[in-house]
């Protein structure tokens, strides 16, 4: 018996791959009317054999300006659909998604300022801090401040939308377990899971993949990169693009283009 798997033509899936670094001179130009503390955290890419090497939690916010139409940066919900196909998927690299705001003062003073503003912005929205929130990229803007520790402070955008890129979740209280990761981007806890998600207690911090394929969200020092860092995007279909997150998910798990030459150590 024979069997044909019939395809629909012009079918396009996304493709989940590191970014490379012919970005970087536009991006570079970009920054350069950024007051001086902005242009040290802005200032991290670099280009490694033709790969676009560092990462933090705020130069992947502007870089995201000059992709391609058609491209966007990965959330953690892409990375677990990523490395649910391929395990080594950024395997000994790590890759920011976005925040994690737990409470509007922390131990880490440099972040207050930058959690207090986040923490207002989602009050007039009637976004409340009870449980932990998890913010893409996709959801925010940067805005110069010389009294942040950064040069610059989180601005929530006419895209953000709680339930699509702003995130209950309740779950990241306490260390666990996990071997999946949900299509919101938080790990799924299994008793039974070789990888870990690391949380914290209160204040900003960055929420990433690190360089074992744990998930992080305990980290406080939002502008750290180094060569290990890499910036994941995914490649879209630019005509018939369905914007439904579930669709969208289940065609990347149909299909990646996955190249893992591309997490932080704990």
């Amino acid at each position: 018996m024979e069997k044909v798997i019939l395809t629909p033509r012009g079918l396009v899936f996304p493709e989940a791959t590191t970014l490379d670094s012919e970005i970087l001179g536009a991006y570079k130009e970009g920054i350069a009317h950024y007051n001086p503390k902005a242009r040290r955290v802005l200032d991290i890419f670099k280009d490694k054999n033709g790969e676009l090497v560092g990462s933090n939690c705020f130069a992947p916010i502007v870089l995201a300006k000059y992709l391609p139409k058609g491209t966007r940066i990965a959330t953690m919900a892409d990375l677990g659909i990523a490395t649910e196909i391929n395990p080594k998927f950024l395997e000994g690299f790590f890759s920011d998604t976005g925040l994690t705001l737990r409470t509007a003062v922390g131990s880490m003073m440099e972040n207050n300022s930058l959690a207090r503003t986040l923490a207002e912005q989602l009050k007039k929205r009637n976004i409340s801090l009870k449980t932990p929130k998890v913010i893409y990229f996709d959801a925010l803007d940067l805005k110069e401040d010389k009294n942040s520790a950064y040069g610059l402070i989180y601005v929530l955008n006419e895209r953000a939308k709680f339930g699509e890129n702003i995130i209950n979740a309740p779950e990241l209280i306490r260390d666990y377990q996990f071997t999946k990761i949900d299509d919101k981007g938080i790990p799924i806890e299994d008793e039974n899971g070789s990888r870990i998600c690391y949380t914290g207690q209160g204040g900003l911090s960055a929420f990433y993949s690190n360089v074992d394929s744990n998930v992080s969200s305990n980290d406080w020092n939002l502008a750290y990169s180094d060569d290990s860092g890499r910036v994941v995007i995914v490649k879209t279909s630019e005509a018939g693009h369905r914007k439904n997150s579930e669709a969208n998910a289940y065609e990347l798990r149909l299909h990646a283009c996955l190249q893992s030459s591309c997490p932080r150590i704990l």
